[in-house]
This record gives C-alpha cells, sequence and structure tokens, in this order.
C-alpha cells in the first residue's frame, strides 16, 4: 500500500484542489463528490426481501376525480 507521501495527486476538475488520486470519487475529490451527489450517504447493509416499492399496488386505482364533480369544473349555471 502507497503512503500519503508517495500517493499520486490531482486536481478536482470542480474547485482545482490537489486530492489524493485515490481517494477521489467518479474523477472528483471527495467533497466535491458529495455535494454533486456522486456519494450516498446511506450504506449498503445486505438488505433481503421486501422493500416499500415491493408493498405498491401493481397497477394505479382509477382516477375517481376527473373534474365533473368539482363545483368549479361544473357549466356555469348548472
Amino acid at each position: 500500500m502507497a503512503s500519503s507521501t508517495n500517493a499520486e495527486m490531482r486536481r478536482c476538475p470542480r474547485c482545482g484542489h490537489l486530492t489524493r488520486a485515490d481517494r477521489m470519487v467518479k474523477g472528483f475529490g471527495r467533497d466535491c463528490a458529495t455535494q454533486l451527489g456522486l456519494v450516498g450517504r446511506s450504506i449498503d447493509v445486505g438488505h433481503e426481501g421486501p422493500d416499500l416499492f415491493d408493498l405498491l399496488p401493481e397497477t394505479e386505482p382509477p382516477d375517481e376525480c376527473d373534474g365533473g364533480d368539482r363545483p368549479a369544473d361544473r357549466p356555469f349555471g348548472g
């Protein structure tokens, strides 16, 4: 493993700061990668089984609000 004195340094294309190449995320420094949303804030815990998307119904229920039942959408004088 390379020590910090021998690590290759590169410039972050966003801020221009020198960053160790082995610490870059998709070519950006860690701070810039976090600001750009490239670093997730949660960890993978190896989840098994259903998640919230599995609990959603397969199809949406029919839209019962087609506008005809709202007073503002009724014809004038009706």
